[in-house]
């Protein structure tokens, strides 16, 4: 019997840099402009956008940045066509080169190993009429690995989601592996992307000091080269589209 291998869902991340313009309307006109143009195109399963969380101010977090943007694509082709021929695509690009001129971007791509959704609420979350999720937190991990062999990564990405997954809160989990995309706004310094959903922040802190959190570091001890870290607080999230294939 032929084995026909499905490709797996692409989490196409950026983050954008607004520079001197990254004032709160500037910051919040941006992320409208995203949802108006970014947040559909054919075969994009999900979006979500948020802004930087200030007040985590670990030494690991990356704060350069002001806004995340998150989109899952049913695969590398879907992205592709989103990104050389979608008209709306191009219409933000434009605008927003027009009214930020110094916007920066750095994108992270991972194909997607992982994706567990839901059923782990711990309190109630209230959405508003204009589907924000003022509460909500994204928090995305880029792991770098001393062995980069494809038996370690996949080891590795084994023992993030019997760690980090599960915990009260989490509406959604994902792990990714770097892709083979090669942009001039491509990061390529990780081998295994984990992405996390909190339904708030208050369920994030609980994750950060619990038992479970702190058993990954003996784990994986001797494993991590470096770890690069982004929190955001989600500000809007589409609807979650069918996932079958």
């Amino acid at each position: 019997m032929e084995n026909n291998k499905i490709s797996p869902m692409l989490l196409h991340s950026t983050y954008f840099n607004l520079g001197t313009s990254n004032t709160p309307n500037i910051i919040e006109a941006y992320m409208s402009e995203a949802r108006q143009y970014l947040s559909e195109s054919k075969d994009m399963i999900s979006f979500w956008i948020g802004t930087k969380a200030a007040d985590m101010v670990r030494p690991e977090n990356d704060v350069k940045y002001d806004i995340a943007m998150h989109q899952l694509f049913k695969d590398e082709a879907a992205f592709n066509l989103y990104n050389a021929n979608d008209t709306s695509h191009n219409q933000f690009v434009a605008d927003v080169n027009r009214w930020v001129p110094g916007t920066t971007r750095r994108v992270m791509d991972a194909n997607v190993s992982n994706l567990i959704i839901g059923g782990n609420t711990s309190e109630a979350q209230f959405i508003g009429a204009d589907g924000n999720y003022p509460q909500s937190m994204f928090h995305n991990l880029y792991f770098s690995l001393t062995d980069k062999s494809e038996e370690n990564i996949k080891k590795f990405t084994d023992i993030c989601v019997e760690y980090l997954s599960g915990h009260p809160g989490i509406q959604q989990f994902t792990t990714g592996g770097l892709t083979d995309i090669k942009r001039d706004v491509s990061v390529r310094n990780f081998e295994v992307a984990v992405s996390i959903i909190y339904e708030s922040k208050k369920a994030y802190d609980d994750y950060l000091k619990s038992k479970k959190h702190d058993d990954f570091f003996p784990a994986t001890a001797g494993m991590i080269q470096n770890t690069y870290i982004f929190d955001s607080y989600l500000k809007y999230q589409s609807k979650v589209y069918s996932l079958t294939r």
